[in-house]
């Protein structure tokens, strides 16, 4: 036999040249719709406690450190479900892990209309928190692991694109079932909102079933016929398990692989980056309804204003999705943070309405559009067998550090009997974050999947 025999016998193709030759199909176009839908739950029910604390406040007298506790809790399981769910995915797989958090999250998210007192609503939202947790980490994961690398980083920002129709929801369920004095049904409004909330979740997770596990995840634990009919699944082209190239022999993977030198550098970056993610946009975002209302002497109608700062995310990921391509994911990621630490520190200190309004869309502009660049950006940093636990490790640090966040928000605005220094204190950490990026970041840009 000859070396020439020997090499066309042996597996040529690796799952992302398989997916590379592939190009973009039907079948990405329905992945894309069904993690963006969950996307857009995820959003909604996260924000709908921020239209919904001024009636707990009402009911049970809650002062600003108390609101910012209530408007946590749900990023708390959050952080608790990513880190734990983050890893089994790793482990497991993502399938069981993508279809399950849904269902776990629809179910919570309805028995929070049961809620008796501010400790159960707090209970009940930190156990819906765990199955976000679980998307958050998982959906991007399994999406990252579907797409051809030449469409990949658009792609992966469109899925946080499904966010703002999430914020949209959140607003126009708020105005259906709360109305502008929040009591539109009665003393039961709040509850009956969080029941309709839920139901959307729950056709979701009949959907998320028909989609398969990740083809790099089959590959790595041996399953190579399986993973050849994934990727005959997802490309529309035969592909024998033979044609396969196996990854090379690893040891059992480990989180602490993350802290480790080889990766250190990166993680603690990424890191930082999520956390001011994180602080800026949960701090804002769930406060943003009293903001609205008890600042300024402008007459503003609060509920047409919060759509405008929905509405003025689309731009922002739509910039997101060009640039990150067309300049690299890390100054797309560092220039969108530092914007809108400069946007923030003007909504902060806006004296006239149409300051207000401006500042207030461009916030929501780079905010949203770093978000979608973070999601590329983090995806392509870890290997493969160790990405879902990086995510989760990311989400975990994040959402430790969006509790703070809300709460940080209600403490200032308790200390100082105003908004001001609560805003100046969020565009301060989103600006940093742009900072590190642009210092400590690395481009990852073009660089194939391990």
């Amino acid at each position: 036999m000859t070396t020439a025999d020997i090499a066309v016998g042996a597996p040529s193709r690796n799952v992302e040249d398989v997916l590379r030759e592939g190009g973009l199909s039907r079948f990405h176009k329905k992945a894309i719709l069904v993690t963006g839908a969950a996307w857009t739950f995820v959003a909604m029910e996260i924000l709908l406690v921020g239209f919904v604390a001024p009636i707990f406040t009402g009911i049970w007298q809650l002062d600003g450190r108390m609101q910012g506790l209530v408007n946590s809790a749900a990023l708390a399981g959050s952080l608790c479900g990513s880190l734990v769910l983050g890893r089994l995915a790793d482990r497991i797989g993502r399938r069981a892990i993508f279809q399950y958090a849904i269902l776990w999250y629809a179910a919570f998210t309805a028995l929070t209309a049961l809620a008796w007192g501010p400790w159960s609503v707090m209970a009940l939202r930190f156990l819906a928190g765990l199955g976000l947790g679980g998307m958050l980490v998982v959906d991007p994961s399994m999406l990252t692991e579907y797409l051809p690398p030449q469409r990949r980083g658009r792609l992966l920002v469109f899925l946080d694109f499904w966010w703002p129709v999430g914020l949209l929801l959140a607003v126009g369920l708020s105005w259906i079932f709360l109305g502008p004095n929040f009591d539109r049904f009665g003393a039961w409004s709040w509850r009956y909102l969080f029941l309709a909330a839920s139901f959307p979740a729950f056709l979701a997770f009949v959907v998320r079933r028909s989609l398969p596990e990740s083809p790099y995840f089959l590959v790595r634990h041996g399953r190579s016929r399986e993973a050849a009919e994934v990727l005959s699944e997802i490309t529309g082209r035969p592909v024998e398990p033979g044609e396969l190239k196996a990854p090379p022999e690893e040891p059992r993977s480990s989180v602490r692989e993350l802290l480790a030198e080889r990766l250190r550098s990166r993680t603690t970056t990424t890191a930082l980056v999520w956390v001011a993610l994180n602080i800026s946009y949960y701090g804002l975002f769930l406060w943003l309804p009293f903001v609205l209302e008890a600042e300024k002497q402008f007459s503003i109608n609060v509920y047409a204003l919060l759509a405008l700062s929905a509405l003025s995310q689309f731009p922002g990921y739509a910039a997101a999705i060009w640039l990150v391509d067309r300049i690299g994911r890390k100054p797309t990621l560092a220039a969108f943070l530092f914007l809108g630490g400069v946007s923030a520190y003007a909504f902060a200190v806006a004296d006239t309405k149409s300051v207000f309004i401006t500042a207030l869309f461009f916030t929501g502009f780079f905010n949203l559009g770093a978000w979608g660049a973070v999601y590329p950006y983090t995806s392509e940093t870890f290997p493969t067998r160790l990405r879902s636990s990086a995510f989760g490790l990311m989400e975990g640090v994040g959402k430790a550090a969006a509790i703070a966040g809300p709460y940080i928000f209600g403490h200032l605005n308790d200390a100082t009997g105003s908004t001001t220094w609560s805003l100046t204190f969020i565009a301060i950490v989103m600006a940093a974050g742009g900072v590190i990026a642009a210092v400590f970041g690395r481009e990852t840009k073009g660089q194939q999947l391990t």
